[in-house]
């Protein structure tokens, strides 16, 4: 008979460090990966999009502003203009407040415009308005509102609109006039300006009153 020792009945271990996880866990570890792995990309995914779309917002709304500041017409305080018409006689146009129009470049949109024509000679014309529009490709100005004109000879008018074309110095209206000269006074529904003033022309409706000598 050998002496030995009594085998032991079996007995459960602790799992050591390194040992897998039990069965439960792991495969609550392992959906939780599966899900990481396909939320993860995701939100970096609708991370990137929001910043794509802040930075594209962004750039929409400065170029909009830029645009807008490009677009927005050029305005002038007490602008004044210096000329010759096609006889080489010097002009000058004013206003208190003038704007490029929206549409078109070569219209100018004045607030009381003032034309004076043959600055240099003896009898200038000046004609004023609450209006006006000059085209500087025509060089025609547009005047509109209580037009008044007089020059060095004591001649005067008074009408709703004129015409006044830079290049030949001459003045037209199709709407009434009111005017007053050395010889008296003037009534007609049209009228046309020529040589600085020294020729009238009173269409329609011509009324007089002469003074006596």
């Amino acid at each position: 008979m050998t002496d030995g020792v009594p085998a032991s009945p079996l007995r459960p271990t602790k799992p050591t460090d390194g040992q897998a996880l039990p069965r439960g866990k792991a495969r609550v570890h392992s959906r939780l990966v599966r899900i990481l792995r396909v939320v993860l990309p995701m939100t970096m995914v609708a991370i990137v999009g929001v910043l794509a779309a802040l930075v594209a917002t962004h750039a929409i709304r400065r170029h909009d502003s830029v645009q807008k500041e490009t677009s927005a017409p050029i305005r002038m305080i007490n602008p004044h203009f210096y000329g010759r018409d096609n006889q080489g006689r010097a002009y000058t146009l004013g206003a208190s407040q003038a704007s490029r129009d929206e549409t078109s470049f070569q219209k100018v949109l004045l607030r009381h415009p003032t034309v004076t024509l043959d600055v240099d000679g003896v009898h200038p014309s000046n004609l004023t308005a609450d209006d006006g529009v000059y085209l500087e490709d025509t060089r025609i100005l547009y005047l509109r509102g209580h037009v008044r004109a007089d020059n060095a000879k004591t001649s005067s008018f008074a009408t709703d609109q004129a015409v006044v074309n830079t290049r030949t110095g001459e003045v037209n209206g199709a709407g009434a006039i009111d005017s007053k000269t050395p010889l008296g006074a003037l009534n007609s529904k049209s009228f046309d300006v020529y040589d600085k003033g020294d020729r009238v022309i009173f269409k329609g409706g011509v009324h007089a009153r002469l003074n006596p000598h």
